[in-house]
C-alpha cells in the first residue's frame, strides 16, 4: 500500500535530470546495458529498432504515492534521470508516447525490458520497446485495439464471424510507419462483450464474414447506413483505460 504525500512532487520534478548523450559509436537500436550509479538510463526504440524520441518517462516510487520524476526521450531514444536521497527506498519506471493520427490522439504504454523495482544505490537501465500489438507483460490485456460487436435483429453464433481487415486505400503503413496489411481473426466471447482483440492501430476497411457469406455493419455510434464494408478508425468507446482503444459495430443479417 502506497502512503500519500504531496511534500515530494515539486522538489522530485525539479530534480529530474535528461541528459543528450553523445551519439553512440553503435547502431542507434544499441540497448542501454550498464548501469549508473543514482541514476535510471535507456533508449526507447520501435518495432523497426530505431531511436523513438519524446516519450515520457515516469520514474515513480514504489511506497510514496505522488511522488514520481518525468523525462523524456531525446532524438536519439535516449534518456538518464538523476534519483534524489529522499525519500529512500524503491523508484519503477514506465515509459508512454503520445501520437497523433486519423483525427484522433493516442497514447501508448511502451513495453519495459524489466519490470522490477531499483533504489538510487544501484542504479538501473530500463529500455523501452512501442509495441503495437502483443499481450503486456504480467496482465490479460493488450497492446492493440478492439473491435466490439453487437447483434442487431439477428441470431446468428457471433463466435462463427471471422472479420476481414485491409488497409483503407492510401493508408500504407500504420500509426508506427510499419509496413500495414491484410489480416483475418475470429470473434471472441470475453466476458460477455464479443469481439477481435489485438489489432495494430492504423486506418482499416473491414468486413464480416459468417458461414461463407458477408454480413452488414452499422457503426454504433453514429447516424450509419447497413453496409458490408466499413472504416475503422479506433477511439474510445465505452469505459476504456487511458491507452485502450476500440470501434463498436452492430452486426446485420
Amino acid at each position: 500500500m502506497k502512503y500519500k504525500t504531496h511534500l515530494w512532487i515539486l522538489p522530485f520534478i525539479g530534480s529530474t535530470v535528461i541528459i543528450a548523450c553523445s551519439k553512440n559509436a553503435g547502431l542507434p537500436d544499441t540497448p542501454v546495458t550498464g548501469t549508473k550509479n543514482g541514476a535510471v538510463t535507456g533508449i526507447v526504440t520501435d518495432a523497426k529498432n530505431l531511436p523513438v524520441k519524446a516519450a515520457n518517462i515516469i520514474v515513480e516510487h514504489t511506497v510514496w504515492y505522488n511522488s514520481y520524476l518525468l523525462a523524456a526521450s531525446n532524438n536519439e531514444g535516449k534518456y538518464e534521470v538523476s534519483l534524489p536521497n529522499e525519500p529512500a527506498g524503491d523508484w519503477t519506471a514506465k515509459a508512454q508516447l503520445t501520437k497523433n493520427a486519423y483525427g484522433q490522439t493516442y497514447t501508448f504504454d511502451l513495453e519495459p525490458d524489466n519490470t522490477g523495482a531499483f533504489s538510487k544505490a544501484t542504479g538501473a537501465v530500463r529500455n523501452f520497446k512501442w509495441k503495437l500489438s502483443g499481450q503486456r507483460p504480467g496482465s490479460t490485456s493488450y497492446y492493440g485495439a478492439h473491435v466490439d460487436l453487437y447483434m442487431l435483429g439477428t441470431d446468428v453464433n457471433m463466435t462463427k464471424i471471422k472479420l476481414l481487415f485491409t488497409p483503407y486505400p492510401g493508408e500504407s503503413t500504420l500509426i508506427d510507419g510499419t509496413v500495414a496489411t491484410a489480416f483475418e481473426k475470429p470473434v471472441e466471447d470475453v466476458a460477455g462483450t464479443f469481439m477481435v482483440k489485438d489489432i495494430p492501430i492504423g486506418k482499416y476497411s473491414v468486413k464480416a464474414q459468417y458461414n461463407g457469406k458477408m454480413l452488414l455493419l452499422n457503426n454504433r455510434h453514429l447516424d450509419d447506413n447497413n453496409e458490408p464494408v466499413k472504416t475503422v478508425i479506433f477511439g474510445k468507446n465505452g469505459f476504456l483505460g487511458e491507452t485502450e482503444y476500440n470501434i463498436e459495430f452492430f452486426v446485420v443479417e
